[in-house]
């Protein structure tokens, strides 16, 4: 039974900012998310003056993690424990299926006036407007709140926060609409309870923003996370890296604080694919799409999971890319990348030698960026492998006339066959996060 919404719980954040990471397009390249992290830093700042807080717990954003904490954990539990719920409203936000998960999680926790002579149901949602959105990309869930009031300039409507904040000659209207932003989420916090939520439930979720904003296109792609976790750590290996779920696996820590699935799926995503990231089950069928395994090769010293990643390998009915990272930084390991090769080549060949014969070598490395420029070649080869392996189909309705090729020819013309074409667009051979 949920228990009302945590104003007596120290650890629980008054507010939880949803907000889509901006993709980095190099190395060198300041942080993106700069300006995000300056709105939740003014904002936190507001909210501590304007209530009873205690320190640290004004608001949640993923960036805002200590080291050494299992982010998707810390992330679930500020989301089913906040009083207010404010996702930052921009066209990256609602192609985001992360974005679209925390607002279901936080939609499932009950509501209800705190004051009893109020009537209807509540909503502890308060939208901020980071980059204008035009109305008919704003999906079914964002349509029911109004995000635009009397106290919202035409300068906010025009350019949002994020221009608010960038032209030094709007810092006035920045000022005042982060203000306001801050008093009605205490104004929501304070008037309205919202039940605590189960953290599991965000593991779970559906994108709720998929309805309207991602139509079935047909190019999916599953994601297969094989890694280990805290509960079963690979030997010799650091806590650091694992969470909860092999979902938590987080490779390239501390330069990076998120799972390497979350990465796959946002680099999936800006390929027009739907993703979809599930834990590596060596026994389950082939996919209705192409697919990918991020491997941990870690999970190789392990006999049992040696012996299904080798079964998977020789199952020849999917077709799977596959792909290793290896981090150059990680104290752990004091081995290269052509060590790691030969060492994933031994125990998955059929796989391992395909790829590299086609010049998609499995180990990606020694950092982020490199993985995230090479991931998209193999999403684009397996895309293709599966397209090769696709059964052809023909189109519905009556079978097409026979005909004759030429005059005395016996020879009949074949039905025409059709495929949905699967795969990289023209030109999108690399991405860069």
């Amino acid at each position: 039974m949920p228990t009302e919404s945590m104003a007596g719980d120290a650890a629980a954040p008054y507010f939880f900012l949803s907000y889509a990471h901006v993709p980095r397009d190099g190395a060198d390249q300041a942080d993106p998310d700069f300006w995000v992290h300056r709105l939740f830093r003014d904002l936190c700042e507001h909210i501590r003056n304007m209530t009873t807080v205690p320190a640290g717990s004004a608001g949640f954003m993923d960036r805002n993690m200590r080291t050494g904490q299992i982010w998707s954990n810390e992330l679930a539990v500020s989301l089913v424990g906040c009083r207010v719920f404010v996702p930052l409203y921009s066209p990256r936000y609602f192609i985001s299926p992360w974005c679209g998960k925390e607002w279901t999680t936080f939609a499932l926790r009950q509501t209800r006036y705190l004051v009893p002579e109020k009537q209807g149901l509540p909503s502890a949602v308060v939208p901020a407007l980071w980059a204008p959105v035009p109305d008919h990309r704003l999906p079914e869930c964002a349509q029911e709140i109004q995000y635009f009031g009397p106290e919202h300039n035409e300068r906010y409507r025009r350019f949002g926060l994020y221009g608010l904040a960038k032209l030094s000659s709007f810092r006035s209207d920045y000022q005042k609409a982060v203000l306001h932003l801050a008093s009605r989420i205490v104004e929501v916090g304070e008037s309205i309870v919202v039940e605590r939520g189960n953290p599991e439930e965000l593991r779970t979720a559906h994108d709720a923003f998929m309805p309207r904003t991602r139509p079935t296109t047909g190019r999916r792609l599953r994601i297969s996370v094989a890694a280990g976790s805290r509960r079963r750590l690979p030997e010799g290996r650091s806590p650091v890296y694992y969470g909860a779920t092999p979902l938590d696996w987080r490779p390239y820590h501390p330069v990076s604080p998120h799972p390497l699935g979350r990465l796959a799926s946002d680099i999936a995503e800006q390929l027009d694919f739907q993703p979809d990231v599930r834990e590596f089950d060596h026994s389950h069928g082939p996919s209705d799409g192409p697919e990918v395994l991020l491997l941990d090769r870690w999970l190789l010293r392990d006999p049992e999971h040696h012996a299904r990643l080798r079964e998977f390998d020789d199952n020849d009915r999917r077709t799977t890319g596959l792909v290793v990272p290896w981090n150059g930084a990680d104290p752990d390991d004091d081995t290269d990348g052509q060590s790691v090769a030969t060492e994933v080549e031994e125990a998955m060949p059929r796989r391992s030698r395909r790829q590299r014969q086609a010049g998609r070598p499995a180990v990606l490395g020694p950092d982020q960026q490199s993985f995230s420029r090479q991931f998209p070649r193999v999403v684009h080869w397996a895309a293709a492998q599966y397209l090769k392996r696709s059964p052809a189909q023909t189109p519905p309705g009556d079978a097409p006339p026979r005909f004759r090729l030429g005059a005395g020819s016996a020879q009949d013309s074949l039905p025409t066959q059709g495929h949905v074409r699967y795969g990289a667009k023209e030109g999108h051979d690399e991405q860069l996060r």
